[in-house]
């Protein structure tokens, strides 16, 4: 990962896309937000703040849809979180990250992915020491 760039690697990032369940065109239309860059490392997707906002005003509901974009962004930062030291400020970034999509989601009344995150939580509990969406470490 680049100090300079929210990173993860495309292979990864297109396999965690297909285990929240976005399809191909889905998926397609996600990966858009990001730049892509390729080097002597691999194939990468680089956060682009511009890039992801503007998904928010202007996407085509018929392409992709608020809950598909909600899992699509769980699924990047799943990939950041799996890709960083224990204990590192990026690993905080991306815990803050799923916990506000948690929140997000469910105050716009999603099911589907408030649940898969809290289980995520809880199944990686061992890596992040925090028991409940609700606390925060120390």
């Amino acid at each position: 990962m680049s100090l300079c760039h929210i990173m993860v690697m495309a292979d990864e990032l297109n396999q965690t896309l297909d285990m929240v369940g976005l399809g191909p065109s889905q998926k397609d239309v996600f990966v858009n937000i990001f730049n892509y860059i390729e080097d002597v490392t691999g194939e990468w997707f680089a956060l682009d703040t511009a890039k992801a906002q503007s998904l928010h005003v202007a996407h085509d509901p018929a392409l992709i849809d608020q809950d598909d974009i909600y899992a699509g962004w769980f699924a990047f930062w799943m990939c950041v979180f799996n890709n960083t030291e224990n204990g590192s400020e990026l690993e905080t970034q991306a815990l803050g990250a799923i916990r506000g999509l948690f929140f997000t989601a469910a105050h716009n009344r999603q099911v589907t992915l408030p649940s898969a995150i809290e289980t995520w939580w809880h199944q990686t509990n061992e890596l992040h020491f925090n028991n409940s969406l609700n606390e925060v470490s120390a």
